[in-house]
């Protein structure tokens, strides 16, 4: 199975920061070129707007939306309670269990 990232512009400059931050200390070039791999492999995508939901942090939602703007799409997280419970929106290890299916 292939996972193909999907993203907006504002996701990927949220990436583009977060990578930045000295915490992690990737190099500009290591962050350049990973940046530019998931560029070349994703799907840049119009957000799918929804207001019946209730998120904890408002800057999340965007990460909801894109993932609601493409079918069969998943909202991997560590921060499950963030997002609303629906079965697209899934940790880490309950991905990998989809993807050992």
């Amino acid at each position: 199975m292939r996972i193909t990232p999907i993203y907006n512009d504002e996701i990927f400059q949220e990436y583009e920061d977060v990578l930045s931050r000295d915490k992690f200390h990737f190099t500009e070039e290591n962050i350049i070129n990973f940046l530019s791999i998931f560029k070349s492999n994703g799907i840049n995508v119009n957000r799918t707007k929804v207001e019946e939901e209730i998120f904890p942090d408002p800057k999340d939602i965007v990460f909801y939306e894109v993932a609601m703007s493409k079918e069969d799409a998943f909202l991997v997280t560590g921060n499950i309670k963030h997002f609303p419970t629906k079965p697209f929106v899934v940790t880490p290890a309950q991905m990998m269990a989809i993807l050992n299916q």
